[in-house]
């Protein structure tokens, strides 16, 4: 009959709130060595410290050592983000 005093869901879309951050490329790491990445594609993180990852999945802040943002990363010579983990852009040796 009468609404709930408190409820779970903000007040406030993930759109329109400023505590919230997207990004669309990152690599998130669980150890501080960078060999396997524990997640790499777009994210969201929250003021609480979560990390929401794709398919409405969430990741504690407990669980993470780092997360490395490519977002906007362009080399040099133009081309995109190095992912062979020699530091060229374009995998020569």
């Amino acid at each position: 009959m009468f609404p709930p005093i408190a409820s779970r869901d903000s007040i406030v879309s993930d759109d329109v709130n400023p505590l919230t951050e997207a990004y669309g490329d990152v690599a998130i790491y669980d150890e501080p060595i960078d060999d396997d990445p524990l997640y790499e594609g777009p994210i969201v993180v929250h003021a609480n410290g979560w990390i929401a990852l794709e398919g409405n999945r969430l990741l504690s802040p407990s669980a993470i050592h780092h997360i490395d943002i490519y977002d906007d990363e362009v080399t040099e010579s133009g081309a995109d983000r190095d992912d062979s983990g020699d530091g060229r852009a374009d995998g020569r040796e």
